[in-house]
């Protein structure tokens, strides 16, 4: 391994932070009848702010994607929000972004219909606080950081010719 990689790979690793799969974090897994559901917060925990919401539905007992069916999401008895395949990156989820306005613990429901099944699922998430600059130090430190190993390669080539 050289010099450089020792110094980069410790680095980028500092800098990468959490990785989610799929862009977001497990929020709600529920069963009900046939299906296995799955909701997705995305970036990661949801904070007060936009986040993007989306479901995954399976049939239980396969593990088959579920893709024929009509999902809408309430948070606190709000009007419902339709989740679609067209808001969705990846097309076997159904997603839609949502507006969070407040601070703590908000009721979830899906309702999820489809020709063989009608189901509602419910459970509570944490919405955080809104993340400040703080929260992207790491994103704000490496341009600066980068500039300078950069700089002090030059500077030990330039040194280096010389001699």
């Amino acid at each position: 391994m050289t010099t450089r990689s020792m110094t980069v790979a410790p680095l980028l690793l500092a800098l990468a932070g959490n990785l989610f799969a799929d862009g977001g974090a497990v929020a709600l897994r529920r069963e009900s009848g046939p299906l296995l559901i799955t909701v997705f917060a995305s970036p990661g925990a949801p904070r007060v702010g936009m986040a993007d919401f989306s479901v995954m539905l399976q049939d239980r007992e396969s593990l088959a994607p579920v893709l024929d069916a009509d999902v809408s999401l309430t948070l606190d008895d709000a009007q419902p929000i339709p989740l679609t395949h067209q808001l969705a990156q990846n097309k076997l989820l159904y997603a839609a972004p949502v507006k969070l306005d407040r601070v703590g613990r908000l009721q979830l429901s899906l309702t999820i219909r489809n020709r063989d099944l009608a189901a509602v699922v419910g459970g509570e998430i944490e919405v955080a606080p809104a993340a400040g600059a703080i929260a992207y130090w790491r994103y704000l430190v490496f341009p600066p950081v980068a500039i300078a190993i950069f700089g002090l390669h030059q500077l030990l080539r330039s040194r280096r010719r010389d001699r």
